[in-house]
């Protein structure tokens, strides 16, 4: 009898690894996980960006009030206001040219004075705008003492002796209680976020304010800088990350994938492999693969014995099939007719050579 080698049966369907499947599952797991982390870890990152800047902002205004000269502050405005008609200007209007409404009074001291002042304050932080001033004339006016636009080029901000009413009443209010308006405002300078506080002279009253911003782009250029840097971190890290479950994947699917090897060779009848790994050296720490490995070992190794004893007790009956029909075929020979006539004329000739 001929060896035959077992067909094995094709599952239906696509092959679908299992590694791919660990791998499409962790993504499929871990993607909303770590997008919800970005996102968690960009909303923390930001406020704790924002509230650093604020923090900032309040340091460096009180830092300005206690190092400020309020006398010097007071006797500025007193002299100007009595020496140059033009302060206070009269009331402006929304055609009054910007010269006309407030002057840089250079050839004052104090003022200068003032002014370095501000600037080494804001040295502190490059990035804001710093400006002092008292109650205006009208309901919810205020006018200009010192600026850091007067350093500019070209020179912005507040105007000595500017009149100005805002369209909010945070500048105003600021002459009395400390203010923060964190949430962005727009007015004719530009978009802000701004703390305002009031100077306090050494009796322990008001004799004005002064006020610190920061450009609201400021604010949204840290917010993409951290948006930027945390998505190109966020990415690296995911495709790092990725990369590695694959190579575990593959670590931990590479016995199972070698069991399924040896299956297929022995449902095509080969029986033949040889097991790597058999060191006989003990092991500490065994698992489930490990337990699988061992198990299928021992199932090869009797599926063989059982095949090979199968084997040779098919040679055993072809061999008694074989005699079987040997004694079959010598029975027909003699008790056919032709055996029987030959037979007949051997015995006679043996009787005639008797004779003779």
């Amino acid at each position: 009898m001929s060896e035959q080698r077992t067909e094995p049966i094709k599952p239906a369907g696509r092959f679908f690894s299992l590694r791919l499947k660990i791998w499409i599952g962790f993504i499929l797991i871990f993607t909303p996980v770590f997008v919800a982390s970005y996102y968690w870890f960009y909303q923390y990152t930001s406020a704790r960006v924002f509230e650093t800047i604020t923090t900032d902002l309040q340091q460096t205004l009180n830092g300005a009030i206690k190092g400020m000269d309020t006398e010097g502050f007071v006797k500025l405005y007193e002299e100007e206001s009595t020496n140059n008609p033009a302060c206070p200007p009269e009331k402006p209007t929304a055609d009054t040219p910007k010269e006309e409404n407030g002057y840089y009074p250079e050839d004052n001291p104090l003022y200068i004075e003032h002014e370095n002042w501000l600037l080494a304050v804001q040295q502190i932080e490059p990035q804001t705008r710093i400006y002092t001033y008292i109650n205006g004339i009208d309901e919810g006016e205020i006018i200009a003492i010192g600026s850091t636009g007067y350093f500019r080029e070209p020179r912005g901000g507040f105007r000595f002796c500017q009149r100005y009413t805002s369209t909010s009443s945070n500048i105003h209010n600021g002459l009395t209680a400390q203010v923060d308006a964190w949430t962005p405002y727009t007015d004719s300078f530009g978009s802000w976020i701004t703390s305002y506080a009031p100077i306090i002279d050494a009796n322990g009253n008001a004799i004005g304010a002064i006020g610190i911003d920061i450009e609201a782009s400021y604010i949204e250029e840290v917010r993409a800088n951290i948006l930027r840097n945390g998505a190109i971190a966020f990415v690296l890290s995911y495709i790092l990350i990725f990369l590695l479950v694959f190579w575990l994947s593959g670590f931990l699917t590479r016995p199972i994938i070698g069991l399924a090897g040896v299956a297929k060779e022995i449902g095509e009848g080969d029986y033949s492999h040889e097991w790597k790994d058999e060191t006989g050296a003990p092991r500490s720490f065994h698992d489930e693969i490990d337990t699988l490995t061992g198990v299928f070992k021992v199932m090869v190794g009797k599926v063989a014995q059982r095949e090979k004893t199968l084997r040779a007790r098919v040679q055993q009956l072809e061999i008694m099939v074989d005699r079987s029909k040997l004694d079959k075929q010598v029975k027909e020979i003699v008790e056919s007719d032709f055996f029987q006539d030959l037979q007949s004329k051997v015995k006679g000739m043996r009787d005639r050579f008797k004779k003779e």
